[in-house]
């Protein structure tokens, strides 16, 4: 075979690699939005049409002290009607996909430099 084709194969398989990296990160940043968006917007309550406010800026005083009886009432209806499983099953989900995205693209950047570096220290000995 050829060297230039051998060398065409290589960089060809690196650039795959290096897309498949970029393809779960970005799969992973999709999960880590969608994560954000439930935990900072605001969102309405099911049962009783109760607008609630995000759980970042929630008062989690309102749970636990009965000052007033509505905002005690609001903030249990808030509390039990969101979905937590759901961010938090992106969340987890996007751990191995970043980890594994970050292996590929690193792999193959990192093989491309080395062979440049050889090229290069082939072409300073002649």
């Amino acid at each position: 075979m050829h060297p230039l084709a051998v060398e065409q194969n290589f960089r060809m398989r690196a650039d795959r690699l290096q897309g498949w990296g970029i393809g779960l990160l970005v799969c992973a940043f999709l999960f880590w939005a969608y994560a954000a968006w439930e935990v900072f917007t605001p969102y309405t309550s099911t049962h009783n049409a109760v607008d609630c406010s995000s759980p970042f800026n929630s008062e989690p005083r309102d749970l636990y002290f009965e000052d007033s009886e509505i905002a005690h009432e609001k903030a249990l209806q808030c509390a039990s009607d969101r979905d937590w499983p759901a961010p938090l099953a992106a969340l987890v989900l996007s751990v191995p996909l970043s980890g594994v995205g970050v292996a590929l693209f690193t792999t193959a950047r990192v093989s491309v430099r080395l062979r440049e570096h050889d090229d290069e220290l082939r072409r300073a000995e002649n």
